[in-house]
């Protein structure tokens, strides 16, 4: 069979690679990609279907001491013969199992190579906690938008679409989520290579931007002759503030470091919430918008504003006169956009470049490239060098949408993901209260979705709706 597979493949007319110009590969590096997609849906599939005849053949009333599970009867099967992990050989069937039995129209998109394996993950673990009355139509509604063409959704962009129909269909979901992920946060540190240890961890989303803002925060304090690379300083960063130090020494070495002196008093760390000012007053439990994150529900966007400056954002109406954006026209763009503005670039926009789409004419500023909300947008610094040297090119279509031209020809769309179009529409339902868990013999997937029903049964105890 696989050399039947190959053969379809390599008989199918591919470039040379060695030959071919740049457009015709990226156009088979994008036909692979998609291939590879198809090709993962049926591995997926074929992976459940094992534990569903593992299951069926199961007996009806195992005995607890010499019985095997049927899922571990899968995973000793499938990591044998795919020499994969035992860990691996279970994410295989986790996945498969979730695609065929709650969201089999994502699986028919993923086989037909629209939604690539990373895609479908984010999916699928963002979902997991939707409760089954809503999950058709939380399904319907991420597809919509993840495949509507306007511009591709990949990593936290995706996610923060999900979370928004989330919001909208099966409010008590986001919560859940974010409660039951929330007891599971954890630190690790591992041996790594070469005298280098490993850290890793999970934590709250607004208590780890607050640590990344304070880092980054210490690591750009130092003077610009500190031989270290930005990335080293935030690591060095971190085991200051371990050591219980407010502040990074820079390491230039000259007696005559203007920062050698600096104070040691820390500042609060910096991060930026967009929510309604119902969220805000608690009118409302429409979700707010964490930079760098994405979507946050209304507490935790509330916990955060309860010991924040707090801004209103509203459109600006005029064009400044100067090259330099008002602090008011840089929200209101940042928060338009989220982030980086270049395909699937997740750079958050408050650590981003503005750029002018249409240049800014120094020598003449009434004579083109206004410095307008219409006419800015967030670029990271590598794309941002690559739109300015690199011919990338962005334009603007006779219809008002936004598309990026590489250098070799092949056109991208471009689309505001941030949170002001984000947070639109997502007044959430009042919750539906979930059936009790079935006490009968369960596998770990059915323990994993009863657990799922009674945390969204004992949140749903608690949870009183907003006013409409």
């Amino acid at each position: 069979m696989f050399e039947q597979l190959l053969q379809s493949l390599t008989g199918a007319g591919l470039p040379d690679p060695a030959a071919a110009p740049i457009p015709a590969l990226v156009d088979t590096a994008a036909v692979l990609h998609r291939f590879e997609a198809a090709v993962s849906a049926h591995t997926h599939a074929y992976a459940a279907a094992v534990f569903h005849r593992c299951l069926d053949e199961a007996p009806t009333d195992p005995d607890p001491v010499s019985s095997i599970d049927p899922w571990d009867a899968a995973e000793a099967e499938l990591s044998a013969a795919l020499t994969i992990t035992s860990a691996g050989a279970s994410a295989l069937i986790d996945i498969g199992h979730n695609l065929i039995t709650r969201l089999p129209n994502v699986w028919a998109a993923f086989a037909r190579g629209d939604l690539d394996l990373y895609r479908v993950k984010i999916i699928v673990n963002a979902t997991r906690n939707v409760a089954e009355e809503h999950l058709k139509e939380v399904e319907r509604r991420i597809l919509a938008a993840a495949l509507d063409g306007r511009a591709p959704l990949t990593s936290h962009r995706l996610r923060g679409v999900i979370d928004k129909v989330i919001a909208q269909v099966d409010a008590d979901g986001l919560r859940t989520r974010r409660e039951a992920a929330t007891t599971g946060r954890h630190v690790w540190v591992g041996p790594g290579q070469d005298g280098m240890a490993e850290l890793a961890g999970s934590l709250p989303a607004a208590d780890a931007m607050f640590l990344s803002g304070r880092i980054g925060e210490m690591a750009k304090a130092v003077c610009k002759q500190d031989p270290r690379t930005f990335a080293a300083r935030k690591a060095d960063a971190l085991i200051a503030l371990s050591k219980g130090e407010s502040h990074l020494a820079c390491e230039c070495g000259r007696e005559a470091c203007t920062v050698a002196g600096a104070s040691k008093v820390g500042r609060k760390a910096l991060v930026h919430v967009i929510a309604t000012r119902a969220t805000m007053d608690g009118t409302s439990e429409q979700p707010g918008w964490l930079d760098g994150f994405g979507i946050i529900d209304a507490d935790q966007a509330r916990d955060i504003a309860a010991t924040a400056t707090i801004r209103p954002l509203t459109e600006p109406s005029d064009s400044i006169d100067g090259y330099r954006p008002s602090e008011q026209v840089q929200d209101y763009v940042r928060a338009l956009w989220g982030s980086c503005m270049f395909p699937n670039c997740d750079v958050p926009a408050w650590d981003c470049d503005l750029d002018h789409r249409d240049p800014y004419n120094h020598d003449n500023p009434g004579a083109g490239g206004p410095t307008t909300t219409q006419n800015l947008g967030p670029f990271c610094r590598k794309h941002h060098r690559g739109k300015t040297f690199g011919g990338w090119d962005l334009t603007k279509g006779e219809d008002g949408t936004l598309s990026i031209t590489s250098p070799h020809g092949k056109t991208y769309p471009v689309a505001e993901t941030g949170p002001i179009p984000l947070l639109g529409g997502t007044e959430p339902d009042r919750p539906i209260p979930d059936t009790a868990p079935d006490p009968k013999q369960r596998t770990r997937i059915q323990q994993h979705e009863a657990r799922t029903r009674t945390e969204r049964a004992q949140n749903a105890g608690d949870y009183e709706p907003p006013p409409f």
